[in-house]
């Protein structure tokens, strides 16, 4: 009798406790939610409790039979989704489908190199995502500020060229930078000027680091950073307001909106910055007032002003979404020069005038079974002029200079097709894409060009890529692009990237790619001659080609009230046919490919999210070895890195605060000595820290916050150069304009759908 009164008292155990199986996808692309919260409440009163899904999206939930019988409160909620809510009284497996909130959108998912929008956690490739709430709590204006504080990330700072970057060691004509999906143009110097990317009106930026030149083409060997932009939310309409305003003299005012109308929605922002200038001798508040004609009127931050607007326009239908999308952008920076001896009453001023407009229309379908088509079309225009004034400072006349090199406009336009067709049903196990990718730049100006002034380049490419889950953990994703040019043999580009899910909560990522970047039409065709030299293009370059192998493991630990993620990632570069300027003979200099430049590093980090605290703290190392340090016998130069930010809400009371510190260790660079003599030198590390303090009044409607940048005052950071008879020599680099102070006021204004 024991034995069947022992089986009995556990059948009644097991029948005491029903397992609710649950499933969770998203409504909108059938993916898996996974980590979303299954909080549940018995109504008879009893305790409650909660899970979180895995990966897969599904959870069990460990309820009594009574309490099933009695009817229990389940509630389903995930960031970036509308909390489902619902009654159970029964056993059985349920599956649930999560709408999407498309203002939360950016911590859930990602585009740039998918088939398909999903979670970042699920992506092949490893991608980071800066959200605006991010940029808010940064107090971020444009790009350069949006990543001061990103772990392999350097900016570079000059005046009249304006911000660009490097990553993983390598320059910013090495980054592609889209704006969604479609290339930025207007290289200056290499680098695209981050300053002039204002982001109002942008949803997120999402970073991938190593070659995307699969998908993506030229200038993707270092990493790819693309810009998405607002098109519409879950609100019937909103209206923003955003005036930020710094005591040096900078004064940004924006106004952005949106309006959903049955199948159709409009997104539009528009605004004005303005800088008046500063250097580092000005002290206490600016003066707009006329100044005296002395050396005060040289600034080392020249004044700048900038005019932007963009308007989105989308149609969704039941398969088909459609779009249409205009910007612009006029951008001026004034560069006053120092009064001329010997009676100082003469000065030569210069103008600096940028112009930017893009335009792009948008195709996505859904075809069903996971079949999605993706096209788009653009046509970019960049011009830069330079005028340059000789200014009389006793009459304050002015007129143009007749020197030669003086006055100078550059233009150029970029044609851009891009198609690709997706077949990536959730559940199976091979997906693939192919697309084609067309390119036409014509470059127009007195520079490019010996005697027509006008040149052009065409580019067009055969892509695939396909994802392979040749276990439930493991994903193979193998890639190719075949490109012809018309100015350049094109290499063919291979890919292969891999991610193993170790656990519940270990992801690795593995990849090996190709990269490469096609010769600018400057290093193709330019022709400037001036009194000491010449500098002509070289038409037979060869495309720069990288060699990417990288790897990381990330951590992802999602508990009741909080999230803790970390993770290490390496990387290594090695870059071919590097172009570089040459000397010929005498003052003649040319671009010519020669040498190899490679680059190795690493970053670790954490983070932790409560809700009200977010912390989070990261290091890394990049390591760089090129031609000239083989010549000179030098070891690998290293530059480290660090990172913190801290983030407090008080959430009852609306406030807010967040600091965020970053150090960057000692970087080597080239010094060109004269035609002849080319050593090494080194900008001296620095930190950089920013503080901004926040508070949220009528109804989140309005948020006023302040605080101050560059907390160490850091302005100019110092230039060394060693080796031979100039290795004392020294000098600075402009970086910041020191300890700045800010106001930032927004008013947001949603009207609710009358379905909600």
């Amino acid at each position: 009798m024991r034995p069947l009164f022992i089986a009995l008292a556990l059948a009644t155990s097991a029948l005491s406790l029903a397992q609710v199986e649950v499933e969770v996808r998203d409504a909108r692309t059938n993916a898996p939610v996974s980590y979303a919260h299954l909080a549940w409440q018995p109504l008879n009163g009893g305790p409650g409790a909660m899970v979180v899904s895995g990966p897969d999206g599904r959870g069990t939930l460990p309820i009594t039979a009574q309490d099933l019988n009695n009817g229990v409160l389940l509630r389903i909620s995930f960031v970036g989704f509308q909390a489902v809510v619902d009654t159970l009284r029964h056993a059985g497996p349920r599956a649930y489908r999560l709408q999407p909130v498309t203002i939360d959108l950016a911590e859930v998912t990602v585009v740039t190199g998918q088939y398909a929008p999903t979670s970042p956690e699920r992506a092949v490739h490893k991608v980071r995502v800066l959200d605006a709430r991010q940029f808010q709590r940064m107090a971020a204006n444009n790009l350069a500020e949006g990543l001061r504080n990103e772990l392999n990330i350097r900016l570079q700072q000059d005046n009249v060229l304006g911000t660009s970057l490097s990553m993983q060691g390598m320059g910013g004509e090495n980054v592609k930078i889209l704006v969604d999906g479609v290339p930025v143009i207007g290289r200056l110097d290499g680098g695209i000027d981050l300053s002039q990317l204002d982001l109002t009106g942008i949803e997120r930026a999402e970073i991938i680091e190593g070659p995307l030149s699969v998908s993506y083409g030229t200038n993707a060997l270092a990493g790819t950073i693309n810009l998405i932009t607002n098109k519409g939310g879950a609100h019937a309409g909103t209206i923003k307001a955003v005036a930020y305003a710094e005591h040096i003299g900078r004064l940004n005012t924006t106004l952005s909106g949106t309006r959903n109308h049955g199948r159709h929605r409009f997104a539009f922002n528009a605004g004005r910055n303005f800088f008046g200038g500063w250097d580092p001798d000005q002290r206490g508040l600016p003066s707009f007032a006329p100044a005296p004609a002395d050396t005060n009127r040289f600034q080392q931050w020249k004044p700048r002003e900038q005019y932007f607007g963009r308007l989105n326009y989308r149609w969704g239908g039941e398969r088909w979404t459609l779009g249409y999308k205009a910007e612009a952008m006029h951008d001026v920076i004034l560069n006053r020069g120092m009064p001329r001896a010997p009676f100082f009453e003469t000065a030569f001023d210069e103008r600096y005038t940028t112009l930017r407009l893009d335009n792009a229309v948008f195709a996505e379908g859904d075809l069903g079974n996971g079949r999605r088509i993706n096209a788009l079309g653009a046509h970019n225009i960049w011009s830069r002029s330079r005028n340059t004034w000789f200014r009389d400072l006793t009459t304050l006349g002015e007129q143009l200079a007749e020197l030669d090199g003086m006055q100078d406009t550059t233009r150029f336009a970029l044609t851009n097709v891009r198609a690709v067709f997706s077949h990536a049903p959730v559940d199976a196990r091979l997906r693939y894409e192919v697309g084609t990718d067309i390119n036409h730049e014509r470059g127009e100006g007195e520079r490019i060009g010996e005697n027509e002034g006008i040149r052009d380049i065409s580019d067009v490419a055969l892509f695939a890529t396909a994802e392979y889950n040749a276990t439930d953990r493991i994903t193979l994703r193998p890639g190719v692009r075949y490109a012809w040019n018309s100015r350049y043999d094109a290499p063919l580009v291979p890919s292969f990237n891999v991610r193993w899910r170790l656990g519940e909560r270990f992801v690795a990522r593995a990849s090996y790619a190709r990269g490469f970047r096609a010769p600018r039409l400057k290093e193709l065709y330019l022709y400037f001659v001036d009194v000491n030299h010449t500098i002509v293009g070289n038409p037979d370059l060869q495309a720069e080609r990288s060699h990417n192998v990288a790897g990381g493991l990330s951590y992802r630990h999602a508990r009741e009230k909080e999230v803790y993620t970390s993770e290490i990632n390496l990387f290594h570069n090695t870059v071919e046919d590097l172009i570089t300027l040459a000397q010929v003979n005498g003052s003649r200099f040319t671009y010519i490919n020669v040498g190899q430049f490679r680059t190795v590093g690493g970053t670790a980090g954490a983070s932790w999210d409560n809700g009200h605290w977010l912390v989070s703290a990261g290091g890394g190392v990049t390591a760089r070895y090129d031609t000239l340090a083989s010549a000179l016998g030098e070891p690998w130069q290293l530059t480290p890195e660090l990172r913190a930010s801290i983030t407090h809400n008080w959430m009852k009371q609306g406030w807010s605060v967040s600091l965020f510190w970053k150090y960057q260790g000692e970087l080597a660079q080239y010094v060109f000595l004269s035609e002849t003599e080319v050593t090494r030198g080194f900008i001296a590390p620095m930190h950089l820290a920013d503080l901004t303090v926040g508070r949220r009044l009528w109804n989140d409607r309005l948020m006023i916050s302040g605080g101050c940048k560059d907390l160490f005052d850091l302005r100019n950071v110092e230039a060394s150069v060693v080796g031979g008879v100039h290795s004392s020599g020294a000098s600075s680099i402009p970086m910041t304009t020191g300890r700045t102070f800010f106001l930032r006021l927004e008013v947001d204004l949603k009207k609710a759908r009358k379905d909600a």
